[in-house]
């Protein structure tokens, strides 16, 4: 049986207004965050076009928000919720449908000694 080192992210006071940001790990790129105070960390890529969920922001409701057309996510479940706005709108259905059917990929964390941890 192994057993997984944990890994250090981001310290809780660093991450900003925004309550995400990215972060570099052995997975490649995560955005890791804090969501209504419980942490997370997902894959960075919108299922969309590909935008970076780590340059987006926590939405008061909890899911995190893509910078470039405001698709979201449930950051427990890595499900769109919410396909892509603005002039995307019409088909945000079939978006968060068709492209939104694959989830982000999640990654267990905690929030240890005021930084969050990959687990």
């Amino acid at each position: 049986m192994s057993t997984v080192t944990p890994v250090r992210l981001i310290a809780v006071d660093d991450l900003g207004d925004s309550q995400v940001t990215v972060v570099e790990t052995d997975h490649g790129k995560l955005a890791v965050g804090l969501s209504a105070g419980t942490p997370f960390a997902v894959s960075n890529r919108c299922r969309h076009l590909l935008a970076s969920l780590g340059e987006g922001k926590v939405t008061d409701d909890g899911c995190l928000e893509c910078p470039w057309h405001a698709a979201r996510f449930d950051v427990a479940t890595g499900k769109m919720v919410r396909g892509p706005q603005g002039a995307f709108k019409p088909i945000a259905g079939a978006v968060k449908g068709t492209l939104g059917a694959r989830p982000l990929k999640t990654y267990a964390v905690e929030v240890r000694d005021g930084a969050i941890w990959l687990v």
